[in-house]
């Protein structure tokens, strides 16, 4: 048995001293017992990048898939040049939480080193893409936090639940860890339920949870003072000197420049948004507008023969929109076909079977399914961890909100036809000032002359088949809807433009 002088005796008593007071300042396995220190300043040295080349990538606007498609774009083309290290300059006030983990996980995955500088907000999931570089700067009166996950409601905002909080905490706590944040502190942006107090003594500072703070003995907090950094029942948001005071924020610089120079770094190259970027964020912006031109133009094109300038601007509007969720990476090869065979059956209405309606309702439908595919309410799930395989409630919202604006674009037309051209005065030339009943036309090769009586073949609605002796036209209903089988005559012939009315209404 080896033997105990007086010299080991005194060691072991100094380790027990200091024991003790690890037991205090010490973590535990739970958020709610959590104690922990404040980072360090690191010990004053040389720049860290002296002679080092980066990339700058500006994260800018609302956080969507848009932002998430171009982050990774960008961090790919960024990385084609070799750079040592990427700069994320942030300004955002959040926006999607999944387009927000995409962001981070693409971040968390560049084997070079990564620096984020907080240009004026970075709030909500902007804290998020924020903390998953490995340091962290901001410039003079920025803010960062509160990152708690809520959903828009018909009454405003509305926390989600502890499903989604959860793990979005874990995801601070992995940042913590990582580039040695304040765990509390990092989980306080997210969840207002935890209180976090700070005691300080001298030079020790500890951060600890309340209901923690209130299980210690006496005796253990004697000699500390005691300051709440957050309350219950809010959110934490630091400004760039208390995220600096807090071991969030590695500095304060007034700009990128000075960001590159404090790093060391000697030269730098910002990967710019090219023109389809910006294409495609103008047109999701005006994107329900685009498919209300959509939808009524191709209403308009319906109602006249042929295939005309309606058409062009129905079909053209919905491809903008395809075109603009296509360019960000929200339709997939099913939207795609969708599209595609309904515009297909789109112009199988117009050029074959005019007036059934039957190929060109199908086909706006499917249409309306692609638009339901690519566009339409954003989701706050989280990917993996709490969002299910297929979110049925989103499909359904997103059906519901491309109805609307279709019903909307149907309607838009037959009030404007039914109301407001009633009323434009002839002077303007909207609206025809006088009738067609007795014009006369002269009589084009292979067309009926005025007066000329046929049979209705298909529903005139107000285009459809009529036959003519042995010729099968097109022709136009100057009246209501006509069934078939029912007796026409030609009132006009203009620019192979066949009007009739029925022999009925005229007798």
């Amino acid at each position: 048995m080896a033997r105990i002088g007086f010299e080991g005796l005194r060691k072991f008593a100094l380790f027990t001293a200091f024991s003790a007071l690890a037991l205090f300042a010490a973590p535990t396995e739970t958020d709610s017992a959590l104690a922990e220190g404040l980072p360090k300043a690191d010990a004053a040295s040389g720049p860290e990048f002296a002679g080092r080349k980066a990339g700058l990538i500006v994260l800018e606007g609302d956080v969507d898939q848009a932002m998430a498609a171009y982050a990774a774009r960008a961090i790919g083309k960024a990385l084609e040049s070799s750079p040592d290290l990427l700069v994320f300059e942030i300004n955002t006030y959040g926006g999607r939480l999944d387009a927000a983990f995409d962001i981070s996980d693409t971040m968390l995955a560049v084997k070079i080193p990564t620096v984020a500088l907080v240009d004026k907000k970075a709030i909500s999931a902007g804290a998020l893409i924020s903390l998953s570089a490995r340091k962290l700067y901001m410039r003079p009166s920025t803010t960062i936090g509160d990152c708690a996950p809520i959903l828009q409601g018909n009454e405003g905002p509305v926390m989600l639940g502890e499903k989604i909080q959860s793990p979005l905490r874990a995801r601070f706590r992995a940042f913590a860890e990582k580039h040695g944040y304040p765990s509390l502190l990092a989980q306080a942006m997210v969840s207002e339920e935890l209180e976090v107090v700070e005691l300080t003594r001298g030079d020790s500072s500890r951060l600890l949870l309340s209901t923690a703070l209130e299980e210690l003995p006496e005796k253990e907090t004697e000699g500390w003072s005691r300051r709440t950094l957050v309350q219950k029942g809010e959110l934490l948001t630091l400004t760039d000197k208390e995220a600096g005071r807090f071991g969030f924020s590695s500095g304060t610089v007034e700009n990128v420049p000075k960001l590159m120079e404090a790093l060391g770094v000697s030269s730098y190259e910002s990967v710019e948004l090219d023109w389809t970027e910006h294409l495609a964020r103008f047109l999701a912006t005006i994107a329900p507008l685009l498919m209300l031109i959509g939808f009524g133009a191709l209403y308009m094109e319906f109602h006249t023969p042929g295939f005309g300038v309606f058409g062009i601007v129905g079909i053209a509007a919905l491809l903008l929109v395809f075109f603009g969720q296509s360019v960000v990476g929200l339709a997939d090869h099913l939207a795609l076909g969708l599209l595609v065979l309904g515009g297909a059956l789109v112009l199988l209405e117009i050029f074959v079977l005019p007036g059934t309606w039957i190929a060109g309702g199908i086909g706006v439908v499917l249409m309306a399914a692609a638009m339901a595919l690519t566009v339409g309410e954003p989701t706050p799930s989280l990917p993996d961890e709490a969002a299910p395989a297929v979110d049925f409630a989103r499909i359904l919202r997103n059906i519901s909100y491309v109805s609307l604006l279709a019903a909307l674009a149907l309607l838009f037309p037959l009030v404007f036809g039914r109301f407001i051209v009633k009323r434009i005065p002839d002077s303007v030339g909207i609206a025809l000032g006088t009738t067609m009943e007795g014009a006369n036309s002269p009589v084009v090769a292979g067309l009926p002359a005025v007066g000329e009586e046929g049979t209705v073949l298909s529903h005139l609605r107000p285009v459809g088949r009529v036959r003519f002796g042995d010729r099968s036209l097109e022709a136009i209903s100057e009246a209501d809807f006509v069934d078939p089988g029912r007796r026409v005559r030609v009132v006009s012939v203009s620019e192979n433009k066949i009007i009739v009315v029925p022999v009925e209404e005229k007798q």
